[in-house]
């Protein structure tokens, strides 16, 4: 058996090929259709673009209710039941003729991508690793970073030779041919189930950690300041992300650079993404949560002052960088911070309406940065008072996360 592939990285690995093909399609293609929907259906873009906030509002709403939906013995059979959802939703797509009609079915993609992506694969790697579950989560998280850059590119082919209405159809087959198979027939619920137990490397801080077991209820975790401080800073972080990555290949035109240029510099930050999640995870194991968790807020500072000066190249590297370490929250920050903070006892519970409220981030950032760019005729504005907020973020989070030696362990 020593010999054998523990069958938590294969878990690990259709945890990557379902993100790849759910939230690389259905969240980051979002953007290609604007142009051709509103021209086909006769429409403003601001009314097509109103879809993609629908899609967050579905998400946001379905994770506030995470803990009640998902237990200990239903996640993958949820999972089941929302792929199938979203393969005929997204394929109906196709048949829009009215932009209500895309507003449902996005809507419905939204509640279904909470129900199979981030959520419930967390909770599946942390049932079957109890150490290294931060190096696993982050590489399943990079399949969405590499299935954006992907179908980003098939996505704009197809388009251009066929139409968008046959790009929601293709697009909906590779999410039946490689998710359904991956939920139906390679995820498993415990290492129990098979005869295993979950992943450890037996070195394990003996005194000083707390069991998780120990952990919080909802209930509790609610009524301390920590948690309720947590939950103001999420969403000033989710505005100050999305208000910065939702406007990057606008703002990058505004300062000179190509269209061509900056879709390309937009499928670099998202492989950027890709491996920062990694890496990413393994700090949060190395180094414990209150170190990553300042670590991701600063490299997000640090690519909201890449776009204020933009126009230097060696800035760019900075925002990629940034980019990758830094626009990850929903995926991996609070996934592994939860039971790092307040314990697995309730952590279903817990980290939902943390996710919803990076979620409600999406949905504000995007808005307020457009608000502020039609009053100033700029972004800059936008990036500086984000990047403010983001250092007072910081210098709270210092105070307020746990150290190494003080956290919950993750078994």
């Amino acid at each position: 058996m020593r010999n054998k592939v523990f069958y938590g990285w294969i878990i690990t690995a259709a945890g990557c090929v379902i993100m790849a093909v759910t939230m690389g399609i259905v969240t980051n293609c979002n953007s290609l259709y604007i142009r051709p929907v509103a021209e086909t259906l006769g429409i403003s873009r601001q009314a097509v673009s109103l879809m993609i906030s629908i899609l967050n509002f579905g998400t946001m709403g379905t994770a506030f209710l995470a803990g009640r939906i998902f237990n200990e013995k239903n996640i993958i059979t949820v999972m089941k039941i929302a792929i199938t959802i979203m393969v005929i939703t997204y394929f109906a797509n196709s048949f829009a003729k009215s932009i209500y009609f895309l507003y449902i079915t996005y809507f419905i993609n939204g509640i279904m991508m909470c129900l199979v992506t981030t959520l419930p694969i967390t909770f599946l790697i942390n049932n079957w690793f109890i150490d290294r579950a931060g190096f696993a989560l982050g590489l399943a998280s990079m399949g969405s970073g590499f299935g954006g850059a992907l179908f980003n590119a098939l996505a704009g082919q197809l388009m251009s030779r066929f139409g968008w209405v046959m790009t929601y159809r293709v697009l909906s087959l590779f999410i039946l041919v490689l998710a359904v198979p991956c939920i139906f027939f390679v995820l498993k619920l415990k290492p129990a189930d098979m005869g295993l137990k979950p992943y450890t490397d037996h070195i394990h801080e003996k005194k000083d950690v707390k069991k998780s077991a120990e952990g919080l209820t909802f209930s509790e975790a609610r009524k301390t300041s920590r948690f309720r401080i947590l939950c103001v800073l999420t969403v000033l972080i989710g505005i100050s992300m999305n208000s910065m990555y939702s406007t990057i290949s606008p703002h990058l035109q505004d300062q000179g650079y190509s269209l061509t240029f900056s879709a390309n510099f937009l499928s670099i930050c998202m492989l950027m993404l890709a491996g920062g999640k990694i890496v990413l995870g393994r700090i949060f194991d190395r180094f414990g949560v209150r170190f990553a968790f300042c670590w991701a807020c600063a490299s997000l500072a640090l690519a909201l002052a890449g776009m204020l000066v933009c126009r230097n190249m060696f800035a760019l590297v900075l925002l990629a960088l940034g980019v990758g370490f830094g626009c990850i929250f929903g995926a991996v920050v609070y996934p592994l911070s939860v039971p790092l903070i307040f314990g697995r006892k309730d952590y279903r519970a817990i980290v939902g309406p943390l996710s919803a409220l990076v979620s409600l981030g999406g949905v504000i950032g995007p808005v307020l940065a457009g608000r502020i760019y039609d009053m100033t005729g700029s972004y800059n504005p936008c990036y500086l008072g984000a990047l403010v907020i983001m250092i007072i973020v910081i210098l709270v989070l210092l105070r307020l996360l746990p150290g190494k030696d003080e956290q919950y362990r993750q078994d």
